[in-house]
């Protein structure tokens, strides 16, 4: 399934947060912020769930390629705080 077109706006304009995991996963990891970037515009929603949380209607697990090409699972979803954003709650190498 095509990554939904808002998700796309929100992220090439780098309207992006990050849970503390994925903050520690960019820290610690080999993936950079660019390599994510990538991944979600280039990539494919392979599962679209709703937000257990209730803080979106729905979360999207996406996989797509990082700048090297490595392919790279990501989960996140469209928040609605003072502005919109896209919050990634994990990433990783694509198993």
């Amino acid at each position: 399934m095509k990554v939904p077109d808002r998700i796309l706006e929100l992220v090439t304009a780098r309207q992006v947060a990050f849970s503390k995991k994925a903050e520690w996963q960019l820290a610690t990891g080999p993936f950079e912020l660019d390599d994510l970037i990538n991944a979600i515009l280039h990539g494919t929603v392979t599962k679209k769930e709703r937000d257990e949380k209730k803080q979106a209607k729905y979360k999207y697990t996406i996989i797509g390629p990082s700048l090297s090409g490595r392919l790279l699972y990501s989960c996140g979803k469209i928040l609605s705080t003072p502005k919109r954003l896209y919050f990634v709650m994990t990433f990783h190498k694509a198993r």
